[in-house]
This record gives structure tokens, C-alpha cells and sequence, in this order.
């Protein structure tokens, strides 16, 4: 239960970051990208278990790609009814059609900063589920590759380590196709989740843990803005350890909001489809002009109260669409296939034998 409410408190977290408007640089904005993002990835470290190769990418097809995909028809289904010139949609982003296919198949999360003369559109919070399927197919490779060594966790560590270089380094210049860029930087915080399952540190986080966890996350937030999607931080590590120590914070929040009733229904539903609430905030992200209308709205003067009322808004489509969806069959199948797959598994015979 606690997973999935850190999870939907991540999840709300990032609506609220994509809906600040002039506030997205300050205080409250910092805080929220130095750990939202990362959260998600620690915590698929902590429940990661080794696999073969062609289980792992087949899991990820699945449960990733299957959505991505999903939501990109959905995103060119709406393009097409914006250009019937709606006042509630936006009509010129991407500029054509053949722009949102670019953005889906190059699957970048901000605008494009790549190292020859054209515009690559961002797919918006999709990109999430693109580095996370990159992170986790490199992520078992090293696992698989070093589990037989003495001294793998230094290894490990090694490895991961030059791979967020490398991410952060190519970052600055290019924005590889697929989020790549995130996911060489994201093997960091699978990592530290995966050792927090070893040490068994999240069952047990301490007052004291909580409060340097609390620290970084301060200091962190602070200092600078983490933006996971580009890889851009000032300071790496001090991103890494704001974002683990921001983590601490929210996992001990969330096991104790796991003893309070409704408000633990409410959020763990937000974090068991979170993906389903991730991809569709991307579409009302994208698409939507009601909170450009609300922003140049005259009803009132205070900033502050329209961002507070875009926010309640843009929780509407996520949650209609946690609400039905997993009532649709087919539907739910490309979002939860996990749980609705579209082909059952048989039930494995057991032949009992007659015992004399």
C-alpha cells in the first residue's frame, strides 16, 4: 500500500509541476522535480527482481511500450479534432501531423537539442515510459552480467556510474532519440533502490533518516532545478542525493498515511494506475487550452488562485480516465496489462499421482 501512495503523491506532484506556470523555477517547483521523477525509478529498483533478457523486454513491451503507443493514437485522434478549429484545444502544436509522429517516434520529454538543423517536438510526459524501458533493459543487463563477481556491487556501481556521465555529458549537446539521455542517468536511482531492498532500508526508515533525507532534499532544492527529462542539474551528485533523500521523505510519509483510511484509498488508486494518470495529463497537457484561457481570464487578478484552480482542473481527465478505464475491456488490456492481459495464461495441468 505505501508503494502505491508514494507513487500517487509523485504522481499528483507532477501535475502540479507541469501546471505553474511563471512558478515552475521557484521554490515550490525545485522542490517537486528534485524528487517526483526519481521517485518513480527508485522504486522500480526496489521492486526489481532479475530476469532473463527476453522476459525483461517482453515485461516492458507490455506494460511500457503497450501504453506509449496506446496514448500517441489517443494524442493523434485529438490533433485531428483540433484541427476542426476548437477553442479548447491548441491547433498549432505540434505544427503537422507529420511534427506529433516525429514526437512519438524520437520520444523526448522537452524541446529538442540535437546537433544538426531541425525541430524535434517533445512528446510531453511520455517520455517517462520510454527511459524507464531503456533504463530497465540496461539495468538487468549489468545485474544478469555481474551477479557471479565478488565484488559486484562496486562493479556495478562503476558501470552506473559512467553511464550517468555519459548521459549527462551527451545531454548538454544531444537529446538522444527515446529519452536515452534519462534513462543512462536514471540507472543511478534503479540502483540505489535496488539497494535499499537488499539493506531492507525502506521498511525501516528511521526519524533520523527522515531528517537528513529532509536535509538534502533542502539543500538540494535549494541550490538548483533537476530537470530528469534533459538531465539538466547544476550539480549532479547533489541531484542524486536530493532526490534519495527526498524519497525517504515521501516513502515514510506514505507508510503513515497507509494507516488513514480514505485518504490511503485515494492515493494508492492514483499510484496503482499511475500510469494511466501519467498518460492522460499528457494528452490534457498538450492538447488542452483551458488553462491558458483560465491564466488570461479577467474574474480575477490573483495568480496564485487561477494556478490553484488549473490544478484542480487538470486533475479531471486523469481521474475520469482511472475511473473508466480499467472498467473497458481491450481498453484496459493496453494500459494494465499486467493485470488484463489480452490473451489469458492457461492453467498449468498437475497430474496427481494415486498414492498406494
Amino acid at each position: 500500500m505505501w508503494i502505491d501512495i508514494a507513487r500517487g503523491i509523485a504522481m499528483l506532484s507532477m501535475i502540479v509541476g507541469h501546471s505553474l506556470f511563471q512558478y515552475t523555477f521557484s521554490g515550490v517547483g525545485r522542490y517537486i522535480y528534485a524528487v517526483h521523477m526519481p521517485l518513480f525509478f527508485i522504486l522500480s529498483g526496489y521492486l526489481y527482481r532479475e530476469k532473463t533478457y527476453e522476459k525483461e523486454l517482453k515485461g516492458a513491451a507490455k506494460n511500457l511500450l503497450l501504453p506509449y503507443f496506446a496514448t500517441s493514437l489517443v494524442m493523434i485522434a485529438v490533433f485531428f479534432v483540433a484541427q476542426l478549429k476548437s477553442p479548447w484545444l491548441v491547433q498549432n502544436y505540434p505544427a503537422s501531423f507529420d511534427d506529433l509522429l516525429s514526437a512519438v517516434f524520437y520520444g523526448i520529454g522537452v524541446g529538442s537539442k540535437v546537433p544538426f538543423p531541425t525541430y524535434v517536438y517533445p512528446i510531453g510526459a511520455l517520455w517517462f515510459l520510454m527511459a524507464m524501458m531503456i533504463a530497465l533493459q540496461i539495468f538487468n543487463l549489468i545485474i544478469v552480467l555481474t551477479k557471479g563477481m565478488t565484488n559486484k556491487r562496486f562493479v556495478r556501481l562503476f558501470v552506473i556510474s559512467i553511464f550517468a556521465v555519459l548521459g549527462k555529458i551527451t545531454a548538454s549537446v544531444w537529446l538522444l532519440p527515446l529519452s536515452f539521455n534519462a534513462a543512462l542517468f536514471a540507472l543511478v536511482f534503479l540502483y540505489v533502490g535496488y539497494l535499499m531492498r537488499e539493506e531492507n532500508v525502506l521498511e525501516h526508515i528511521s526519524h533520523i533518516m527522515v531528517i537528513v533525507g529532509l536535509l538534502a532534499w533542502i539543500i538540494a532544492a535549494s541550490n538548483q532545478m533537476f530537470q530528469l527529462a534533459m538531465v539538466e542539474a547544476p550539480d549532479a551528485l547533489l541531484s542524486v542525493i536530493g532526490a534519495v533523500g527526498g524519497t525517504l521523505v515521501v516513502v515514510k510519509f506514505s507508510q503513515w498515511i497507509a494507516k488513514v483510511g480514505t485518504v490511503a484509498k485515494m492515493l494508492g488508486r492514483v499510484g496503482q494506475f499511475s500510469i494511466i494518470v501519467l498518460c492522460f495529463h499528457n494528452v490534457d497537457l498538450t492538447f488542452s487550452m483551458v488553462p491558458t484561457m483560465i491564466m488570461s481570464s479577467s474574474f480575477t487578478q490573483n495568480v496564485i488562485l487561477k494556478i490553484v484552480i488549473i490544478n484542480l482542473y487538470r486533475l479531471i481527465i486523469p481521474v475520469l480516465a482511472l475511473v473508466l478505464i480499467p472498467r473497458i475491456p481491450g481498453v484496459r488490456s493496453l494500459y494494465l496489462n499486467r493485470q488484463y492481459p489480452f490473451l489469458k495464461r492457461k492453467p498449468d495441468l498437475v497430474v496427481k499421482k494415486k498414492t498406494n
